[in-house]
C-alpha cells in the first residue's frame, strides 16, 4: 500500500490493515465525526479494514468550514477515496445523514470502480426516493436547532447547555442538516450490489415501511433489520448492530465474489 494514499484529512483509518481482503467505508451522521467508528475494527474480522470518512468542521478538520452542499462534499471526497479503494473490493455503511452520503457515493463508485462495490449498508434514513419530511431545519434559530437536537436525543444534555461549545458546534450541525433537508433524489437505476437497511423500533421519525422502501434501490439481495433503540441505535444497540454487520460481512468475504 502506498502510504501517500492515507494522508488525506478525508480518511480516518482507526486500525490500518494493509493485508485486509475487504474495506468497510463508514460515513457519519449529522454532527458526527469519524471517531464514532474507532471501536469497530475490534468487533469485525481481521480481514476487514475500516475506513471512516471525516467531513469538514469536526475532529481533526474542525477548522475547515462545514459545507451543506452535496456536490461540494461528494466530489472532493471521492477524489481521495477512489484512488484508495482501487486495489481491493469494498462495502459502504452510513448512519442517518451518512446513509444518504453512502448511497450517493455508491452510485458514483459503481461507475468509477465497476465491480468493486460489494454491498451498501444504510442505517436510520428513509429511502432516498421518498419525500423529505424535515425540510427547513437548518433555517431554525440557534434555540430551535438546539431543541431539534434534544428531540433527536443524540446530543448530550451537558453539551446542549454549554453555550460556548454550542456556538462552535452549531455551524457544523446546521450545514449537515442543510445537506439532509435540501437533498433531492435523482432517479437512478438500482444499485448492482446488495443492500441492507437498519432501523430503530423506537425511532418514531423513520417508520419501518420507509426503511423497507430501500428495497427498490438494489437489483440484488435486500435485507431489513430492526433494532430496539431510537434514532441513535448505532450507540445504544451497538453490540447487536455490529453482530448483524459482522455476519453479513463474513458472508461477503466468503462469497465467490471476493478473491
Amino acid at each position: 500500500m502506498n502510504p501517500q494514499r492515507t494522508d488525506s484529512p478525508w480518511l480516518h483509518i482507526p486500525k490500518p490493515n494493509p493485508s485486509a481482503r475487504l474495506r468497510l467505508v463508514c460515513f457519519p451522521y449529522a454532527g458526527g465525526s469519524a471517531t464514532i467508528y474507532r471501536e469497530w475494527p475490534a468487533a469485525l474480522s481481521p480481514e476487514i479494514e475500516v475506513v471512516a470518512i471525516q467531513l469538514p468542521g469536526r475532529g481533526n478538520r474542525f477548522m475547515d468550514k462545514p459545507n451543506g452542499d452535496l456536490d461540494a462534499i461528494i466530489e472532493p471526497m471521492l477524489g481521495v477515496l477512489i484512488p484508495y479503494l482501487e486495489d481491493k473490493p469494498f462495502v459502504l455503511f452510513g448512519h442517518s445523514m451518512g446513509a444518504m452520503l453512502a448511497y450517493e457515493s455508491a452510485k458514483r463508485l459503481e461507475s468509477g470502480l465497476p465491480g468493486s462495490l460489494k454491498h451498501v449498508f444504510v442505517s436510520a434514513f428513509r429511502s432516498v426516493q421518498l419525500p423529505r419530511t424535515d425540510e427547513g431545519r437548518y433555517l431554525l434559530s440557534d434555540t430551535g436547532l438546539k431543541e431539534e437536537l434534544r428531540r433527536l436525543n443524540g446530543t448530550p444534555e451537558a453539551l446542549l447547555q454549554n453555550d460556548e461549545l454550542m456556538e462552535l458546534y452549531l455551524p457544523t450541525i446546521r450545514a449537515d442538516m442543510q445537506l439532509c433537508d435540501t437533498y433531492t433524489y435523482e432517479a437512478s437505476p438500482p444499485l448492482a450490489c446488495g443492500l441492507t437497511a437498519f432501523g430503530g423500533v423506537a425511532d418514531s421519525g423513520i417508520p419501518q415501511e420507509d426503511l423497507q422502501a430501500w428495497e427498490s434501490q438494489t437489483a440484488e439481495d435486500f435485507e431489513l433489520h430492526m433494532l430496539p433503540g431510537g434514532h441513535f441505535f448505532i450507540h445504544s444497540d451497538s453490540p447487536q448492530l455490529l453482530q448483524l454487520l459482522s455476519g453479513k460481512l463474513e458472508r461477503i468475504l466468503h462469497s465467490h465474489t471476493i478473491a
